[in-house]
């Protein structure tokens, strides 16, 4: 109605967060389906694949509007100016903003990650309709106004599409643990009995809300088997009870001299 490339690119941006949004609806529903023999994980990756083909057309679509909001800025086409649209942008700012407050408490009552950071979404998407309506409340005067706001949008897509596409292929690759959950881990295990010497080779896999830990504890070489089993359920038990994780353990039989010397390292 008002010819402005930059409120188009707008909305489009509005619409890969709700489209980002259904790919969190499908990773919870493909999260709750039961594993199989295909998947013996379950499928809690799907929402990381549907992620990466969203973080892909948006990145298409951004450049589609740098290139449209580049060609109307060299051909001086200017956009309509109203109050209406900007009372518009407004409305939208307030209704999006309520969306990632919502999303908010709905992600910190469940303890999920995904809808937090959909939230975040929101809140981002919200912050730029509300600086559009700023910039044309206040520069309407200029011509080029538009098409340069349009290019600063077109950016923003670009970047969260980046974005998407390199924090999801991080996770499908495989991240390595972060130094905050190496400690807590290592607290957890060495808590559990003072004959564990040492607990090394950590690692994490993540399957949605489903995540699978293996790690090395070192015990003394003179205990018997069913001692060190019970060790090490005692250790699985654990970690499922305070971090939710399903965990595999390995023991390891080690001679005090050893002990020593890897504590030296």
């Amino acid at each position: 109605m008002f010819n402005s490339i930059a409120v188009i690119a707008d909305a489009f941006h509005t619409l890969s967060y709700s489209l980002t949004s259904i790919a969190v609806l499908i990773g919870f529903y493909y999260s709750y389906r039961p594993s199989d023999k295909e998947h013996p994980f379950g499928h809690g990756r799907a929402e990381l694949i549907a992620s990466i083909v969203i973080g892909v057309m948006l990145g298409y679509v951004g450049y589609s509007f740098a290139v449209e909001s580049y060609n109307k800025l060299i051909n001086r086409q200017s956009f309509i100016y109203s109050l209406t649209l900007v009372i518009i942008l407004i409305i939208s700012t307030v209704v999006k903003e309520g969306l990632a407050l919502w999303a908010f408490r709905l992600g910190k009552k469940i303890g999920s990650r995904s809808i937090e950071a959909d939230a975040w979404h929101h809140r981002s998407d919200a912050i730029a309709t509300a600086l559009l309506a700023i910039a044309f409340l206040i520069g309407w005067r200029y011509w080029w106004i538009d098409s340069v706001l349009g290019l600063v949008v077109s950016a923003i897509i670009i970047v969260t599409a980046v974005d998407i596409v390199l924090k999801t292929s991080s996770e499908l690759l495989g991240k390595a643990p972060t130094k905050e959950e190496l400690y807590t881990i290592t607290k957890i295990v060495s808590e559990i009995s003072d004959k564990i010497k040492n607990v090394h080779h950590i690692h994490i896999h993540r399957y949605g809300d489903h995540t699978e830990v293996t790690l090395h504890i070192d015990l003394p070489g003179e205990i018997s088997l069913s001692e060190a089993h019970r060790i090490a359920t005692e250790v699985e038990q654990k970690i499922r009870e305070e971090l939710g994780y399903e965990a595999t353990v390995h023991t390891e039989p080690v001679k005090e001299k050893e002990v020593l010397e890897n504590h030296k390292d």
